[in-house]
């Protein structure tokens, strides 16, 4: 009878293991694809076609009117358009950061008075990708992720956007103003 093979010992199995796993893991880091920033950039494109965005800027201003402005520009802007705000004017009682939409209308309150004609509310329920893409922060990929959670569940209010991890909370920031809820859906 031929003598038997030995086994190799429990420590001996332990290393090669051991050796496996490194070797497994060194391979998965040399072939990952680069690592992220961190950072999610969004360009924001006008549709087709528009070249430039047209708003009716109202109120206290020194023109009042319809203003063309280009498309990402913000409510500063129109204003300036328009002449700038008059000496009566409190441009301040605006968001003057908010970009504008094609079609909008902007009312410069006189000072002691307050703003009458913010823009329409967004509803979450309700919305197109088109008006979800309005949105400041809210590009495609995140107008998709809303669409698709709402199908999912209806939104109760604005606050599931953050609740869901549906979008950040800098977007939400810049939006949550801008958006309501419906009980119902389309």
């Amino acid at each position: 009878m031929p003598p038997r093979p030995s086994l190799p010992s429990t420590r001996t199995l332990l290393n090669t293991a051991l050796a496996l796993a490194a070797l497994a893991a060194l391979i998965i880091l040399l072939t990952r694809s680069a690592p992220s920033p961190g950072i999610e950039i969004e360009r924001r494109h006008p549709p087709g076609g528009v070249d430039a965005v047209r708003v009716h800027v109202a109120g206290a201003v020194l023109a009042p009117g319809l203003v063309e402005v280009d498309p990402g520009d913000r409510v500063g802007d129109a204003i300036a358009a328009a002449g700038g705000a008059s000496p009566d004017g409190d441009p301040d009682a605006l968001n003057l950061a908010r970009r504008v939409l094609d079609g909008e209308r902007i009312e410069v309150p006189r000072i002691g008075g307050r703003a009458t004609n913010a823009p329409a509310l967004i509803d979450l329920n309700r919305a197109t990708q088109r008006e979800l893409e309005s949105l400041p922060g809210i590009g495609p990929a995140r107008a998709d992720a809303i669409v698709a959670a709402r199908e999912f569940r209806p939104f109760e209010s604005s606050d599931d956007l953050l609740e869901r991890s549906v979008i950040p909370l800098s977007v939400y920031e810049a939006i949550r103003d801008l958006v309501t809820t419906s009980s119902a859906r389309r």
